[in-house]
């Protein structure tokens, strides 16, 4: 694989999850200025979840490229089923901050709001 090839695709990966990381992003700081209590905390905890998930995400998208471009081919067949495995650990991360996010988000909803504030 040629480096030009290389760092083609791996910025291909990166622009197919910057949208993501933006959003994850900008939601975190529009939480920043909510009141402190449980709800918040569940809240930032779940977004920053999903971020660390997005960001190992590329990361182990972009290992069999690098084991590929360094010619350890056999290492990057082998590593298939942990590669497998981490993909499904990473999802079922991911479940659990999409779950955090609704739990927030219900919790919120569900507070009776001040007369005259809509």
């Amino acid at each position: 694989m040629q480096p030009t090839e290389l760092l083609t695709t791996l910025l291909v990966s990166i622009g197919y999850r910057l949208p993501i990381l933006i959003a994850l992003g900008v939601a975190l700081v529009m939480l920043l200025d909510t009141p402190r209590g449980k709800v918040r905390s569940v809240a930032m905890s779940a977004l920053a979840l999903l971020l660390v998930v997005t960001m190992i995400g590329g990361v182990l998208s972009a290992l069999p490229l690098l084991l590929v471009a360094a010619g350890k081919y056999s290492s990057a067949g082998s590593m298939n089923t942990l590669l497998m495995v981490g993909y499904i650990a990473l999802s079922l991360m991911e479940a659990v901050g999409y779950i955090m996010l609704a739990w927030a988000l219900v919790q919120a909803l569900r507070r009776p709001q001040a007369p005259g504030k809509a």
